[in-house]
């Protein structure tokens, strides 16, 4: 059974930071998941496609979390660039 989710996380001009924060997490082999993530409009879009429910829970146990801790991450210095 293939299991599909999107989210949209309204981060404002942290969008970016995040983006490029989770990007190295992509280059991860994962056998059971897929994972996108895009920007749209200072909107982080989350797309992950799973074989498997369980695997879906574990892939968005991962995920939200490491987004919520870069979120978090950017509270901490309101004054972040990114940085080319």
């Amino acid at each position: 059974m293939l299991v599909l989710a999107e989210f949209e996380f309204d981060a404002g001009k942290d969008a970016r930071i995040i983006y490029e924060a989770l990007l190295p997490e992509l280059d991860q082999d994962y056998q059971r998941t897929r994972t996108t993530i895009g920007i749209e409009n200072e909107v982080l879009v989350l797309k992950v496609e799973a074989n498997d429910t369980v695997s879906m829970r574990a892939a968005l146990n991962g995920w939200l979390r490491l987004i919520k801790i870069t979120y978090e991450m950017c509270s901490f210095t309101p004054d972040t660039q990114v940085i080319n």
